[in-house]
């Protein structure tokens, strides 16, 4: 059985990953002023998006949209119907966003137009569609998607694939550092966000604190503030690394950022972060994060994910 691995936009996974690992990527819609646009993580889209900050700081300025559930089945029908045996789709929590909604209801009705194309093709008939919920956020589904492709390299039956999928969605954690609160404020609001309102906001402002927000099992909130941007950044890698001491449910830790790259390298304590994770053994993805992940909580912002079956921020 060929089984294909699909993320949605929003997953915040290298484009050389997703290349070279053949995974496949759903599209989001994003509306920049009166501009119409997708985010398919091009790297060289996602690139401009970020150097010709197409994305201003105004709150009616940019929103991102899913596939309404009939374009998510034109999709599965014409790119990957004829392609894959069965598809693995793995979406953004669904407290967020209605892309696992959407995805499900379109994995139930296009079995019979899926088998249609495939006999016209003679190719087997057998064909399906399973779809998961992350239970997560931008770095957050990249774990999940990175455990995906290793199972399926390494054999793994379908039965097995989606079992320990829906096990490990329940073990990721994922936390965000945003730079400026106002896209929190206004724009995750919109997604069911609740974790910044009009008291932090000021207070944020006033005091340079950052909120360090925690999404796992569909909830996200503040678990933590510090006195500027670089110092939550250090507290997340600090605690991150205290897990991976203890030992991380899949040995790969994904990082995401909001602008160019060359930032984060310059971030204190990234390549100390990075250098202590790799030579424990871990695997570390870092990637810019997505434009639909920038139009929601802003440039500048970072996030940092893993799995780990207990774990309490410090």
């Amino acid at each position: 059985m060929e089984i294909g691995l699909v993320v949605d936009a929003a997953c915040d996974l290298p484009p050389a990953f997703l290349a070279e690992r053949g995974v496949e990527v759903l599209p989001i819609g994003i509306r920049l002023g009166e501009r119409q646009l997708q985010d398919v993580r091009d790297p060289e889209r996602t690139a401009a998006f970020y150097r010709e900050r197409l994305d201003r700081r105004t709150e009616l300025h940019a929103q991102s949209h899913p596939l309404d559930p009939a374009a998510v089945e034109a999709t599965l029908l014409e790119r990957w119907a004829t392609r894959y045996d069965h598809l693995v789709c793995m979406t953004i929590t669904s407290a967020r966003s209605p892309i696992y909604a959407h995805a499900t209801r379109a994995a139930l009705t296009v079995g019979t137009r899926a088998r249609e194309k495939r006999r016209a093709e003679g190719l087997p008939l057998r064909w399906g569609a399973t779809v998961i919920n992350s239970r997560s956020m931008f770095a957050g589904q990249a774990v999940l998607a990175w455990e995906a492709v290793r199972l399926r390299e390494a054999g793994a039956t379908l039965g097995e694939l989606e079992l320990r999928l829906r096990a490990l969605a329940e073990r990721i954690h994922t936390y965000l550092v945003a730079d400026d609160l106002y896209f929190v404020l206004h724009r995750a609001a919109r997604k069911g966000d609740r974790s910044v309102n009009w008291a932090s906001y000021a207070l944020g402002n006033l005091l340079d604190v950052k909120p360090i927000l925690h999404c796992h099992r569909d909830t996200t909130g503040p678990v933590a503030k510090a006195r500027g941007f670089d110092a939550g950044v250090r507290r997340v890698f600090d605690n991150v690394l205290a897990e991976a001491g203890r030992g991380l449910e899949v040995p790969c830790v994904c990082v995401s950022y909001a602008g160019a790259l060359d930032r984060l390298e310059q971030m204190p304590g990234f390549a100390a972060f990075r250098a202590e994770l790799e030579a424990a053994g871990h695997t570390v993805l870092v990637s810019q994060m997505s434009k639909t992940g920038a139009v929601n909580v802003g440039v500048g912002s970072l996030c940092v994910a893993f799995a780990a079956a207990q774990h309490r921020f410090s």
